[in-house]
């Protein structure tokens, strides 16, 4: 005969066990951080409303074999896009913060086994321009 104990503790189990995966899977749940791989921002004073470009440092298809594979990358924990690593190449996604204040980007990689890359976390300025003209001009240097 089973215990109304016996039930209660294997459903507490259960329970826990669920919530356990749920939060490592969680896009802010940094888990599974691979060595080397890291984000990096086109700029080191973003400001919102502008546009950057965000890199998946040392995640390269020819390097870790996982060329094709999908990299989507995160501010904040919300999804900002989806690509897919090159065979040659950085890959990389467009970011626009729209708000001011600390953003912690990161990626997750997709491939026989999922990864987690370690994160950035920046601080975007408060944009007071207006137009174009707001977020700098682009450089023209080699």
């Amino acid at each position: 005969m089973t215990t109304s104990f016996d039930r209660t503790a294997r459903l507490g189990a259960a329970l826990a066990t669920a919530l356990a995966a749920t939060v490592l899977l969680a896009p802010g749940a940094h888990a599974d951080i691979s060595d080397g791989q890291r984000v990096s921002v086109s700029s080191s004073d973003p400001k919102a409303g502008c546009s950057y470009t965000l890199v998946a440092v040392n995640v390269v298809g020819y390097s870790s074999g996982n060329t094709g594979a999908p990299v989507t990358f995160y501010d904040n924990g919300v999804v900002i896009d989806t690509v897919k690593v090159p065979t040659i190449g950085e890959t990389k996604a467009s970011w626009r913060p729209t708000t001011a204040g600390s953003h912690e980007l990161t990626a997750r990689v997709d491939s026989l086994s999922s990864w987690w890359i370690t994160p950035a976390t920046v601080t975007v300025a408060a944009n007071a321009g207006t137009g174009s003209a707001a977020c700098g001009f682009p450089s023209f240097s080699g």
